[in-house]
């Protein structure tokens, strides 16, 4: 087989990822003066996950909100594991974000010159600025107009596979070009990672295809720490209609104006957990009394509980366009049939440690959105994930641009190149072996099934040793058959990262023995005080290292 075609690139800011946050760190390392560069794993924009949210980022507009409201709802949300200078940052530039995002050209519901705001649940006040054409990139638009504008340049179909270091700091990066089957390698003054999460770990997801934790496994390999991976936030995942599999209903059901929740004995369960509450609460506790129900036998005909939108104003219920088209296309009509959901991942809430200015501890490499840390504690507040794209993602851009300004181009390391050559070729040349795509859906059913809504001792001591299992006997026997493409290629390195993140979920989630926001443990119902600490995990000389430390004593100092 003939070796792999390299292609070299030089840039000044290098963004690995073209969501919400890469694209928000693009215009603003461009607007610096410096040349910038984005790759996308997906195709762009559609492939990107904000492409495909639902458009709200909570900001305080309201005149009975303030910025201390807003922090405190979030840090109560995170039960207090949130590194609280990164939330007062998240809170103290919300509000300017949306006007830069409305600013580039999304639209934003509005009534009498003034948002339209939405109550969402963990939000004491309604907060939630709404884009228009909810869940088809309304939210996205204003970014991609802009960029477009700016003339970014914007490689999709990039999976990226390593980080290249000069010492200890990141000078670029190497990738699969899935449409040329060639290696990029980039080298680059500055490198923001903007990933995104790791959704694809589980069988059930609101996630794209493509997030499968590459951010997390290509940080925690370069040396950066990663935190609080424990916290896999779940929400109301449609599971019927069958079409529909993996679509959130819209508002988590609209709980806070309409919407309610019954188990398969048509009880409304949610009286049982939260009296006073019922359905409006936060999504960790929808998630965690929906599984209950479904654990003990009281699901739905297809495995979930009922979702009821039929107490939803009308008007309410069409301002979700693409969710009533979709039903409508399947002759379903949301208004009056329930609609059958179970929990599925949907957010990170750990990742790459940051500091205030998105650095990472490795010189030259900065985090935003999803794949960092820090922000949302055990539990993120419904709104502020998009929220975080912005505000980080603007402070990531304008971080590492000032680094390229003061820095010279590094050449990419002769020795890492060719390190990463001998391995595609060595990959590519593999006979015979085990198919990935058996692998990973082996890793994700351990995950579903033992570190998912509702953990164990038993189910984590089980995943920890089936992993352990598979490490040893599968993963260096995966092989990619008769089609050697660089795209089925990706789909090799992917079950690599899956597995390498999973652990580390399945390690934390052990390790924490309590119950905390997103991180249920039967074993140990109660929140434990001697708990309000960080997990952090880092590669040392080849070693995983975990730590346990204070809220905020794990960010780094430059």
């Amino acid at each position: 087989m003939e070796e792999p075609k390299l292609n070299y690139v030089k840039t000044d800011v290098l963004i690995i990822g073209a969501g919400g946050a890469g694209l928000r760190a693009a215009i603003e390392a461009h607007n610096m003066g410096v040349k910038v560069l984005v790759v996308s794993k997906g195709k762009f924009p559609s492939g990107c996950v904000t492409a495909t949210a639902m458009g709200a980022m909570l900001a305080p507009f309201d005149r009975q909100d303030s910025i201390e409201r807003h922090v405190d709802d979030t840090l109560r949300g995170g039960s207090y594991l949130n590194d609280p200078a990164l939330v007062q940052i998240l809170v103290s530039n919300a509000k300017q974000r949306a006007l830069d995002l409305e600013r580039y050209g999304t639209d934003f519901d509005r009534s009498d010159g003034k948002y339209e705001l939405f109550p969402y649940t963990g939000s004491s006040v309604p907060r939630g600025v709404l884009a228009g054409d909810r869940y088809r990139g309304g939210f996205f638009k204003g970014l991609v107009k802009e960029a477009a504008i700016l003339g970014i340049d914007i490689h999709d179909e990039i999976m990226v596979t390593d980080l290249l270091k000069e010492g200890n700091a990141v000078v670029g990066a190497a990738g699969l070009d899935l449409k040329t089957d060639t290696v990029l390698i980039v080298s680059a003054k500055a490198v923001v990672m903007a990933t995104g999460g790791a959704g694809n770990l589980y069988s059930l997801t609101t996630n794209l295809p493509g997030i499968t934790g590459d951010g997390y496994a290509l940080a925690y390999r370069a040396g950066a720490r990663l935190a609080d991976m424990e916290f896999i936030q779940s929400r109301a995942c449609m599971i019927y209609p069958e079409a529909m599999r993996g679509t959130p209903p819209p508002a988590d059901g609209c709980v806070t104006i309409g919407g309610r929740f019954y188990n398969g004995l048509c009880e409304r369960y949610m009286g049982k957990y939260f009296p006073d509450k019922l359905e409006q609460v936060t999504r960790a506790e929808m998630s965690k009394s929906a599984q209950k129900e479904i654990t003990e036998g009281r699901q739905s005909p297809h495995g979930g509980v009922f979702g009821d939108l039929s107490g939803v104003p009308p008007a309410e219920l069409a301002k979700f366009k693409a969710f009533v088209k979709t039903c409508a296309e399947l002759n379903f009509d949301p208004a009056w049939q329930p609609y059958e959901w179970a929990p599925g991942a949907h957010h990170v809430m750990g990742g790459i440690v940051i500091n205030e200015r998105c650095e990472t501890g490795i010189s030259g490499l900065y985090a935003a959105g999803e794949v960092e840390a820090g922000i949302h504690g055990a539990n993120r507040l419904a709104g502020n994930a998009l929220t975080e794209t912005q505000v980080f993602g603007a402070i990531a851009g304008a971080s590492a641009a000032a680094k390229a300004l003061s820095a010279s181009v590094i050449q990419a390391p002769k020795g890492s190149v060719e390190s990463i050559k001998n391995r595609v070729l060595h990959i590519l040349k593999r006979g015979k072996g085990i198919e990935p795509s058996e692998v990973k859906k082996e890793v994700t059913r351990i995950l579903s099934l033992y570190v998912g809504v509702l953990r164990n001792e038993e189910g984590l001591k089980r995943a920890t040793q089936s992993f352990s299992d598979i490490r040893a006997t599968q993963i260096d026997q995966l092989a990619l058959g008769a089609e050697r493409s660089f795209r089925n290629f990706s789909s090799l390195l992917e079950v690599e990262n899956i597995l390498l993140i999973g652990e580390m979920i399945a390690q934390a989630a052990t390790m924490r023995r309590e119950t905390r926001g997103a991180h249920n443990r039967e074993d140990y119902p109660r929140l434990d005080a001697e708990w309000s600490k960080n997990i952090v995990f880092q590669l040392q000389d080849g070693k995983r290292i975990i730590s346990v430390k204070p809220v905020n004593a794990s960010a780094p100092s430059s």
